[in-house]
């Protein structure tokens, strides 16, 4: 009999995702493969392992540290679901071929660069507020993109399946990088408008995040809805994500190394660990 786990998503939606118990199914020993961009590597979160940003103390790490688990990390900064499914990234082997028969845990985090988000608000950071960048930006393109997205996470999940079939898969949504009162916060470095603008492109990748997970029957580890005061207008030591200034560790707009422990609870959490 499988189990059912129930999360909140956006705006309060009830998320039900179904599993068998992962409790027996994922064994001391048994393999686990992270997929996903610069959000699962951990850029800058020490200490760096050389190549994609991939920190060993990145969520997939302190995931695998707890359950004994044979980790093969294939995260990358600046990966798309393309760089998944189709597309060597920087000479790597494509991430779904690190997923095989035998895999027993899939995690990953993918989408925001399908999407532009990372890219668009690094490149807004730090403007005057009168420029108004974002509105500089070709917004019927990222919308275009942004309707594209699920039907790529659903390829996505669907290859980790075929790959791995016994598999379980736990998405991990990227935590919210823009609050609700971000636009009265120094550390995000973006006018008002820019703010709302990348705030409401963070709530899309969400909800497709949300949508994906409950068609595919994946669990998800909701970071986006558990970052809720703990963004980079929250204090320091309280802070799962940096803003256009480094608070303490990983770069900019993207999680601290106590952003990647709680990712690493929410995952354990989900899997009912």
């Amino acid at each position: 009999m499988g189990k059912t786990i129930r999360f909140i998503g956006l705006c309060g939606a009830l998320v039900v995702a179904t599993a068998a118990s992962a409790q027996t199914q994922i064994a001391t020993g048994a393999k686990y493969t992270a997929l996903g961009s610069s959000f699962a590597a951990g850029p800058g979160v020490p200490e760096q392992l050389g190549s994609c940003g991939r920190s060993d103390r990145n969520y997939s790490h302190l995931v695998a540290s707890t359950l004994g688990l044979v980790l093969t990390d294939a995260s990358c900064s600046g990966a798309t679901t393309d760089h998944i499914l189709h597309t060597s990234q920087n000479g790597e082997p494509l991430q779904i071929d690190a997923v095989s028969a035998d895999t027993a845990l899939v995690t990953v985090t993918i989408g925001g660069n399908d999407i532009t988000y990372t890219s668009s608000t690094f490149g807004c950071a730090g403007k005057p507020a009168a420029d108004r960048c974002t509105a500089n930006l070709d917004q019927a393109a990222i919308d275009s993109l942004v309707a594209q997205l699920p039907a790529k996470l659903g390829a996505t999940l669907d290859a980790i399946k075929a790959k791995a079939p016994e598999a379980t898969i736990v998405v991990v949504t990227y935590p919210r990088v823009f609050p609700v009162d971000a636009t009265s916060c120094d550390e995000l470095q973006l006018s008002a408008d820019d703010t709302n603008y990348l705030a409401a492109l963070g709530a899309k990748l969400e909800q497709a995040f949300v949508d994906v997970a409950a068609a595919k029957h994946a669990l998800i580890a909701d970071a986006y809805v558990g970052a809720a005061g703990h963004g980079p207008c929250d204090a320091v030591p309280q802070r799962w994500v940096n803003g256009n200034l480094v608070a303490d560790s990983g770069i900019r707009y993207h999680p601290t190394a106590q952003g990647h422990s709680e990712m690493a609870r929410l995952i354990l959490a989900a899997l009912g660990k």
